[in-house]
């Protein structure tokens, strides 16, 4: 039911594409005003993920969404505003208000030369029980309240239909969390990036592609000034993407990446690196997505950093004009490397969703969500199940 890895993950921008429906729009000084209200209400049982302190609770999400959108030829301009509050009926300790707002511009100077730039600002929390807190939840009283912002330009040289094309980003975030004691504070920290993507067309709609990706990854404040966790981190790797008919797409890249930390006592890290995600569309009403990849994520506290490996599934199909269903099964291994830690956690999580299109303005839902961790530190082990019923209103 909740939604704060994709965010933090991806961090993806509102988007139109989220309605089942295209919405009708407001007039506001020549841009379309988009507005939506999101609603959902269910049952968590167990609300800290925790083996032996199990809390559950009914719950209710309010999420009120404004999207404003203008185009000028080729290019296109989108401001969006979401604030999302959450309410525990049994546990009102972990009551929630965030808030996200964007802003993207996409612009295309001639036919070869684009230009994509992206801005987020989130006011966002981690629940008791995850990321810093997991296997003991109840160490902290409320959610994890934090402030996360990034911005990312990319610039595309070279024609769609060109043979050779070239894609180059930077990128700046920050992650300020709201805890201000001295362990907390070591969480805070700024990434610079920097990457680029070189395209070569051998196929109709079928590139050979190479990937370099950098990252500098400086935190505020460090314990031990004599063990800091700022690391630079390296991904390259070659593949082939393609689109070459109505049934089939994706893209295949395997290479290498690497992370040094500056201080020399961490466990540096050179591995094996892909990224591979393939979309199979049956039908035109049913399309299923594989997308399996590897990371090297930020320490949770123990350890030098994780170690991920993570497997999706998602099946999408429309039964009716007006019924649609959505089946994922996410897969991931963490394992937590360096700081003598031998820790290694195994993540299932599986969810169903059933949509019904009462009305053009109007999308009813209900979904079931199951999560597991099954960790060789047992204590942290968990299960819980979270059922839902919600709906979405535009005009």
């Amino acid at each position: 039911m909740h939604k704060k890895s994709s965010i933090i993950a991806t961090g993806l921008l509102v988007s139109l594409s989220s309605f089942a429906q295209t919405p009708a729009s407001i007039d506001v000084g020549g841009f379309d005003l988009y507005p939506s209200l999101n609603s959902t209400f269910g049952h968590d049982d167990n609300l800290l993920r925790s083996k032996n302190s199990e809390v559950e609770s009914w719950m209710s999400v309010l999420s009120p969404e404004l999207i404003l959108v203008n185009s000028y030829g080729l290019n296109e301009f989108q401001v969006g505003y979401r604030l999302e509050r959450g309410d525990y009926h049994s546990s009102q300790s972990d009551d929630y208000t965030d808030h996200l707002l964007n802003a993207s511009a996409r612009l295309e100077f001639d036919v070869r030369n684009r230009l994509e730039v992206t801005a987020i600002y989130m006011d966002d929390h981690d629940e008791r029980g995850t990321n810093f807190t997991i296997g003991r939840g109840d160490s902290i009283e409320t959610p994890d309240q934090y402030k996360q912002s990034r911005i990312d330009a990319t610039y595309s040289y070279g024609a769609p239909a060109a043979t050779g094309r070239l894609d180059l980003k930077v990128g700046y975030s920050t992650v300020d969390y709201d805890i201000d004691t001295d362990f907390y504070r070591t969480r805070d920290r700024k990434t610079n990036t920097l990457a680029g993507t070189f395209f070569y067309n051998i196929l109709p709609a079928t590139d050979l592609t190479l990937d370099v990706i950098y990252n500098d990854i400086d935190y505020d404040f460090a314990i031990d000034p004599t063990a800091p966790l700022d690391s630079e981190e390296v991904r390259t790797l070659v593949g082939v993407e393609w689109d070459t008919t109505a049934k089939t797409s994706g893209y295949v890249k395997i290479g290498h990446r690497q992370k040094e930390f500056d201080n020399g006592n961490r466990s540096d890290f050179s591995g094996l690196d892909w990224l591979i995600g393939v979309t199979w569309n049956p039908r035109t009403y049913s399309t299923f997505d594989f997308t399996t990849f590897t990371t090297t994520n930020e320490t949770n506290g123990e350890g030098d950093f994780i170690d991920r490996q993570t497997y999706q599934l998602t099946w999408d199909h429309k039964w009716r004009d007006r019924i649609s269903t959505s089946f994922e099964v996410i897969y991931s291994e963490d394992e937590y490397t360096g700081a003598n830690s031998t820790r290694v956690d195994d993540n299932t999580t599986i969810s169903f969703q059933v949509n019904y299109i009462s009305r053009r303005y109007l999308t009813l839902n209900a979904g079931y969500t199951f999560d597991q961790r099954d960790s060789n530190q047992s204590v942290i082990d968990f299960s819980r199940n979270v059922v839902s019923v919600g709906l979405t209103v535009t005009l």
